[in-house]
């Protein structure tokens, strides 16, 4: 019952649930691998006639939905956004580090990405 990936619906005004998985046709019994969590986006403007225009708002989730199925290790599309994908990695690497703590510039800035 899980939506196609890149599907997104409305769960509020300007609130939205983008699908972001491995699902892409319609077959029923098709294996979901991964993490089948939808991905939350709230949009907002300084200019609010930009969020009354549909194209415009499908067109970003549009954006975010390609952006979080990058991968820089591999040409194979991932189903996790890069901003949960790389501190799992990070995770998995630090233990390997000299220094066993991460420096006060590591802890306020996304110094991985």
């Amino acid at each position: 019952m899980i939506p196609i990936s890149g599907t997104f619906i409305s769960i509020g005004r300007n609130d939205f649930l983008l699908c972001n998985n491995t699902r892409y046709g319609v077959k029923a019994d098709e294996k979901i691998e991964g993490y089948p969590f939808p991905i939350r986006i709230k949009i907002a403007s300084k200019d609010t006639t930009l969020l009354d225009n549909s194209k415009e708002i499908t067109d970003l989730i549009d954006q975010v939905y390609q952006f979080s199925r990058m991968y820089w290790k591999s040409v194979k599309q991932q189903n996790l956004p890069v901003t949960i994908k790389y501190p799992e990695m990070v995770a998995e690497i630090f233990p390997y580090f000299d220094n066993k703590s991460i420096p006060s510039f590591g802890r306020d800035n996304l110094w991985f990405l």
